[in-house]
């Protein structure tokens, strides 16, 4: 094959085969709406119904995509169920909804009744006409060809092809042809984890890797759609934050496509922050932040809120609707301090707070009905309650620990100071207290849950080493005690002198002067306490250890009321981010670290790369200056590591940082309000009004609760589920009842709706001005090419005239026929100029500039033709020239 046949070849292949004439203007046709030449070519079978130009569009496509919906109507009755699928996806593409709705309603897309749960998946839905379960249907004379094709087609199943309609449509976010698809019965399944092993996965990928991941990506497009979400889910803000959810872990699993997800993310984002921005009242953004789920009325948690700050919904919480309603419960009860929303006026409080609040708590238990339950009950004075308290109890630990530390050893003596019990009982209240509290947080949120706070895990471990540290120090004088009361004890001068801060409170204070009158005497070595194996290390050191780890994060656990004001709170915001980073390059930073602390403490040689001189010559060429060169690829070799360990990873770690603390400043408004939310939400949340150590007092309210719940469950009644039984009860009877809050969501779904549908018209305008600006072009050029026609046309009639010698008789009867033959070229253009009239109105100037060239050319052309006409027929160029400008006279100029 040579190479001429071989590239002839190659186009053969590559390039669909050429149109005929006829089928060439029976798509243009299509394209323009012209329904009676459609009719007259297809009824006269010259061209096939199915026929596809050099772009695969057939021409109902082609009519749908220019929206010609009587054409369409009448071409469906002509194609075959392939292409009337085909084209169901052109019109959705195109988003008309008025043709999407006349083919559904085709027999090809007719299902049966039956529910769709209990429709297998490989199941063939029956084409409505052709089969039923009674029998068959005879088809009618008429329709015979168009229920053939079907029944060959309803192999297909049906619900297959509405659900890769409804994907494509919920992708273009078109609100009304997803409905009108969904009322077929048509839903989209969520796709399988990423990690499911199922045959119909397995087969899938094994096919084809690439197909089954587009597959999957459409999927989630289709289901993150807000159309879809709006016409499916109960409640569509839950929804959006599962699937937020769930692009965020795809993102870590298919890094592939982690920017896709990332689009995805934002988009389900967006549409719950656009539902937010519906609500026109409180009462509808409340409604909205409640749960589906019956709660109690007097609660003000707001649980979807709980929702949004779990899945870190930062957007959603940050919002000025959610913020003004998380403000009216901070606030609720105490508007005044609205106004002294101060950091400053916090810090202020507090000391005063640490004097009246211990008074105030105190009243609470004992009279929790009075005035002072308003007081106490609003979370901000909550917050100030447990910040002085957790202010409180560390002044107590230090002065405990370091001020009074010999108070402790005083527990081992058979007088104790009281004021020692005073402030160790205090102390282990306290500790009580706060572990009171952890213990029903982990009870109300569960484990999961609970551990996923950072703050959670320092409260555990703080209180922890401290009731560690504090029990030790309890424990080790009792120990002593016991162990001193057992032995003798005998001091002589000849001992070993050991610490005096090592004995007992109550010997080194009532008998110092006894036992130590003789200088340099003091208690043996020898007496001591055995208290565990030698292994074991002290006590009394492991006390330390525990305190100094403990009061470090006491100390950092302050940090919890930074995001109180907004500079602070974005600090420390940046330090996690930042501190984040930090941990990932901890690995490459260990083996840098490592060197450095071998380099600054001298065990690296500098001149480890040096080489013995003297040693033996071994080589075969036996050169003494042999070593050189290894000396030298030593030290490049460990410079190049000590340049890569440290002046590489260094910037690296701080090009990291740097642009952490960016990302947090561009977004600082809405991490400071997340960060705020989640600490205004602790105290928001139903709770003892009360700080520790007064939790773990009971109250009156407290005991009278107890006892109810007592009698309740002495009479063995149900007192716990008596309104969720009341509720399901309702719900049973009246199942279409729709509650105050699924009434609130359908009517911002609603407003939504108007809005988007609003916005997606204003975006549609400049696309319409550049499709109709190429459909001018279009209609221009074929135009011109119907012009060159006409020129022809009259260049064979100047022809005919040129030959007057013939006698006037044949050319007045030439120019008859000819003028016969222009009028009826006139109407057809008359019929054709009116089609356009509808479509192309905004195409006035640029149609009247190409006619004025047009007649400019036509122009010339007649002073040419006149230069080459004889004498005789000059006295006829009156009339010849009436008649070619009748002839050239188009309807089209008509537009103008």
């Amino acid at each position: 094959m040579t190479k001429k046949q071989k590239s002839v070849h190659i186009l053969s292949e590559r390039l669909r085969p050429g149109l005929q004439d006829v089928e060439r203007k029976y798509l243009e046709s299509c394209e323009l709406g012209d329904e009676n030449f459609v009719k007259n070519v297809l009824n006269s079978g010259r061209v096939s119904a199915d026929i596809e130009d050099t772009q695969g569009r057939t021409g109902l496509d082609i009519s749908i995509e220019n929206g010609h919906v009587s054409l369409v109507d009448y071409l469906l009755s002509k194609v075959s169920p392939k292409v009337i699928h085909q084209g169901l996806l052109c019109a959705i593409e195109y988003d008309r909804e008025e043709i999407c709705e006349i083919l559904l309603n085709h027999p090809i897309y007719q299902t049966t009744h039956k529910d769709r749960d209990g429709v297998k998946s490989n199941e063939y839905s029956t084409i409505q006409g052709i089969t039923s379960p009674n029998g068959v249907t005879a088809p009618d004379d008429d329709d015979l060809s168009m229920r053939s094709d079907i029944s060959k087609f309803s192999e297909l199943p049906v619900f297959n092809m509405l659900k890769e309609a409804l994907i494509k449509a919920a992708i273009r976010n078109d609100f009304q042809i997803v409905q009108m698809i969904m009322m077929k019965g048509a839903l989209v399944d969520i796709p399988h984890d990423y990690f499911c092993s199922c045959t119909s996965c397995i087969e899938e990928q094994n096919r084809d890797y690439m197909v089954f991941c587009n597959r999957r990506l459409d999927t989630f497009r289709a289901l993150a759609s807000p159309a879809y979400i709006s016409l499916t889910d109960e409640d569509p803000v839950m929804s959006s934050f599962f699937l937020s959810k769930k692009f965020k872990q795809l993102q870590v699993m298919e890094t592939e496509y982690k920017s896709t997800y990332e689009e995805l993310d934002l988009q389900v984002q967006n549409f719950t922050l656009d539902l937010l921005n519906q609500c026109r009242t409180s009462e509808e953004v409340r409604s909205l932040l409640n749960s589906t789920e019956m709660t109690d009325a007097n609660t003000n948690s707001f649980p979807l809120l709980q929702v949004a700050l779990q899945m870190e919904q930062k957007k959603f919480v940050s919002h000025p609707k959610c913020q003004a309603q998380v403000s009216a419960l901070w606030f609720s009860g105490l508007t005044g301090m609205r106004h002294l929303n101060r950091f400053e006026f916090l810090l202020l409080s507090i000391p005063l707070g640490m004097i009246f609040l211990p008074i105030l708590s105190l009243v609470f238990i004992f009279v929790p009905w009075s005035k002072v339950t308003l007081l106490l009950n609003p979370p901000s004075t909550r917050f100030l309650s447990y910040t002085c308290s957790y202010i409180t109890f560390l002044c107590l630990v230090v002065l405990g620990k370091i001020q009074f530390s010999n108070m402790w050893v005083s527990l081992g003596c058979e007088h104790s100071d009281p004021f020692t019990n005073v402030f160790i009982t205090l102390i282990f209240m306290w500790i009580i207290g706060w572990i009171w509290e952890e213990m029903k947080q982990l009870f109300e949120q569960g484990a999961g849950n609970y551990f996923r706070s950072v703050w959670n895990i320092i409260d555990s471990l703080m209180l922890t080493f401290l009731l560690t540290s504090f029990t030790l120090d309890v424990v080790v004088p009792i120990r002593l005690q016991s162990s001193l009361a057992q032995h003798q004890i005998n001091f002589n001068v000849s001992g070993e002198e050991i610490n005096i801060n090592q004995l007992l409170f109550c010997y080194d204070v009532d008998n110092k002067n006894n036992y130590f009158s003789t200088e340099r005497q003091c208690p043996t070595a020898t007496i001591g306490v055995d208290w565990a194996t030698s292994w074991v290390p002290d006590p009394e050191l492991i006390s330390d250890i525990m305190f100094s780890a403990g009061i470090i994060l006491s100390i950092a656990r302050i940090s919890f009321i930074m995001p109180a004001n907004e500079t602070f709170g974005t600090m420390l915001v940046s330090f996690r981010r930042t501190f984040g980073d930090l941990v990932k390059l901890l690995a490459m930073f260990s083996a840098v670290t490592f060197v450095l602390i071998w380099s600054l403490l001298g065990f690296g040689e500098g001149n480890t790369p040096n080489l013995n001189r003297s040693a033996p010559l071994s080589s075969i060429t036996n050169n003494s200056s042999r070593i050189t060169l290894t000396e030298w690829f030593g030290y490049a070799i460990y410079g190049l590591y000590v340049f890569a360990a440290i002046v590489v990873l260094m910037n690296l770690l701080i090009a990291v940082m740097s642009n952490t603390f960016q990302e947090v400043q561009d977004e600082r408004d809405t991490e400071w309000k997340f960060s705020r939310t989640e600490l205004w939400m602790t105290f928001i949340e139903p709770g003892c009004p009360v700080a520790p150590p007064f939790n773990i007092i009971p109250s009156i309210q407290n005991i009278c609760e107890a006892w109810k719940k007592l009698c309740c469950l002495c009479s063995k009644s149900r007192c716990r589920t008596v309104k969720k039984q009341q509720y399901d009860l309702e719900m049973r009877c009246s199942p279409d009842a729709s509650t105050p809050r699924q009434s609130v969501v359908c009517a911002l779904i609603q407003r939504y709706i108007v809005h988007a549908s609003r916005a997606k018209l204003e975006d549609d305008e400049d696309v319409t001005e550049d499709r109709l600006r190429r459909l001018i072009e279009r209609t221009a050029s074929r135009l011109e090419k119907r012009l060159d026609e006409i020129t022809g046309h009259v260049q064979h009639v100047d022809d005919h005239v040129s030959h007057v010698d013939k006698g006037e008789r044949d050319i007045q009867q030439l120019q008859k026929e000819e003028m016969q033959r222009t009028n009826t070229l006139i109407k057809a253009q008359e019929e054709y100029i009116e089609l356009l009239k509808s479509k192309w109105k905004e195409g006035e100037r640029f149609r009247e500039q190409r006619l004025q060239e047009v007649m400019s050319m036509r122009a010339q052309r007649e002073r040419l033709l006149q230069q080459h006409m004889f004498e005789e027929a000059h006295r006829l160029e009156e009339v010849i020239t009436d008649t070619l400008e009748e002839a050239d006279y188009i309807p089209r100029t008509t537009l103008t």
